[in-house]
């Protein structure tokens, strides 16, 4: 890393901590050379993983990619302008990555991907999770949408057989 003021390589980091998202960290950096300070933020960078398409096919992890589905279905959400379906999106994609981190793989199939997308916006965001379910989902008819979306949710002091 170089200075910005002065080009130099002679930086140290004289404060460093994790975000309240604990995905990114947070450093306060100074140059040996001029003095200057300086603040980073690094993220984890997960193009290090391999998606599986359902043709086989390779690709890199594209965050921004699974941001623009997520983004639809939020901002086709009643009431919500598109900054605020933004910044919800953001939020979406960081729970999201934090679960993908979690798993630690380095190759996923790209319904692993939309499982645990819809893992999130279950919990978080239901009506969202709904649209995300109708657009990308393989199943065309609703009402299997509808239960794949709702059965998880039940109450899970019921057995089977209550069911």
């Amino acid at each position: 890393m170089k200075c910005p003021f002065c080009d130099s390589d002679q930086l140290i980091v004289t404060n460093s901590r994790p975000t309240k998202n604990e995905m990114e960290i947070w450093r306060r950096r100074k140059c040996l050379h001029c003095g200057g300070l300086l603040t980073t933020h690094e993220k984890i960078d997960l193009s290090y993983i391999t998606i599986i398409k359902r043709s086989g096919k390779r690709v890199k992890y594209n965050r921004a990619k699974l941001y623009s589905g997520i983004y639809q279905a939020v901002a086709a959400t009643k009431k919500i302008d598109r900054g605020t379906a933004g910044d919800i999106s953001e939020k979406i994609m960081q729970l999201i990555e934090k679960e993908i981190v979690g798993l630690k793989l380095k190759e996923m199939s790209s319904e692993r991907i939309f499982e645990v997308t819809t893992k999130v916006l279950k919990r978080d965001y239901p009506d969202s999770c709904l649209r995300y379910i109708a657009y990308f989902s393989k199943t065309k008819n609703f009402h299997d949408l509808v239960l794949g979306l709702f059965s998880p949710l039940e109450n899970p002091d019921t057995t089977p057989e209550d069911r």
